[in-house]
């Protein structure tokens, strides 16, 4: 039986900037397999090289219009956020944004889930779809695994399904949402990190922050606290905390369509949510310092329409004179937010916000300032 309950959602950039080599070099093909009322289709990646798929992003063109498209993954486990739509001249582009903390695959099929197009389609899927399949570490897996793949589309004709479940005469509905945290708040949270306990000032953010699918661990059991956090990862976050929007590229030199945090970048360049350096370039992978942080933070809550007057007494920190001007108001706003309390009595601007810090950081802004459950 297909596990079918939503939980946790994660976006991922696609980057299908690929050499027309590498394209005509991918095999997997996807499997379009119709439900009764032939407006939803259960998709599946088969033909897979047997790599571990960590992340997906499918990206295809629909003849017809569906304003309504919904994605649900079938697995009970994977970050999925909504599909990406753009409906124009009579065709939908519709992007599937699918990861998990576990490999989403069974050797060389990984079954996605369903796309209700909210009408008939049984005729609206191409002949070929583009994709991207992420390894562990969230970059492209080699070989062919990334372009285009081949589509089939089966409509449903009346016959027995090829597979468990599809073509009931009422849909399985599926299982309540799993709450993502304990009822009880207090409560233990199971982490598989070897490297985090309970008696940790971090324990419950990171709690949180794994739960939501927003950060990871560096390997299977270890967070890696006080690790540092690059500028790309905490742009990719908030890109998933808004639903993996498409966006132009953006016109920094060191952010190449073949990295996964380039539509992130992207988008968040043209919300004005960065704006990179004097020499256009991003830097994806430097450190993020404390005031750069608080910054693209400032910048989110204002893009996300929150009240960014509430300003924190930074004359306090003996550090204060060390901000830099671009992020004086942000950190005062941080400090007057409660995002920021400081290290040691310091502000510590220049210095690299670690992981657990920014999962303490992180917990903060959404548990309290977007009031996420």
């Amino acid at each position: 039986m297909r596990k079918r309950t939503l939980a946790l959602l994660m976006a991922l950039a696609l980057a299908l900037g690929a050499a027309p080599t590498a394209l005509a070099a991918a095999e997997p093909a996807l499997i379009c397999e119709f439900l009764r009322d032939n407006e939803t289709a259960f998709l599946t990646l088969e033909d897979l090289d047997g790599s571990d798929v960590y992340g997906v992003q499918l990206e295809l063109t629909l003849e017809g219009e569906y304003p309504d498209c919904v994605f649900t993954p079938d697995s009970r486990t994977a970050y999925a956020p909504e599909c990406g739509l753009r409906v124009s001249r009579g065709r939908t582009h519709v992007t599937v944004y699918l990861t998990d903390r576990d490999a989403l695959n069974g050797g060389n099929v990984l079954e996605l889930g369903e796309l209700d197009l909210g009408e008939y389609g049984a005729d609206a899927f191409p002949e070929t779809a583009r994709i991207i399949l992420l390894g562990e570490d969230l970059k492209p897996l080699a070989g062919g695994m990334t372009g285009t793949a081949d589509v089939e589309a089966f409509p449903w004709e009346d016959e027995e399904p090829s597979r468990p479940g599809i073509g009931t005469e009422e849909p399985v509905q599926p299982p309540s949402q799993p709450d993502a945290e304990p009822q009880d708040p207090s409560a233990p949270v199971y982490l598989p990190f070897t490297d985090v306990s309970a008696a940790d000032w971090f324990y419950e953010a990171v709690g949180y922050v794994y739960a939501k699918g927003m950060m990871r661990g560096l390997s299977e059991n270890t967070f890696a606290p006080y690790a540092t956090t690059d500028r790309a990862m905490i742009v990719t976050i908030l890109h998933r905390l808004e639903g993996s929007p498409a966006a132009l590229p953006a016109a920094f030199t060191d952010v190449s369509e073949g990295q996964y945090y380039a539509v992130p970048v992207a988008w968040a360049s043209s919300a004005g949510i960065v704006e990179g350096y004097e020499d256009a370039t991003f830097r994806p992978e430097a450190p993020i310092t404390r005031e750069q942080l608080a910054a693209i933070l400032y910048r989110y809550a204002r893009y996300k329409g929150l009240d960014v007057s509430v300003m924190g007494d930074l004359g306090r920190f003996p550090d204060a004179s060390s901000v830099s001007l671009y992020a004086s108001d942000a950190m005062s706003w941080a400090v007057g937010s409660g995002l920021i309390a400081g290290l040691d009595g310091a502000l510590q601007p220049g210095g690299a916000a670690g992981r657990a810090q920014v999962a303490v950081i992180l917990q903060r802004l959404c548990a309290g300032l977007l009031q996420m459950p």
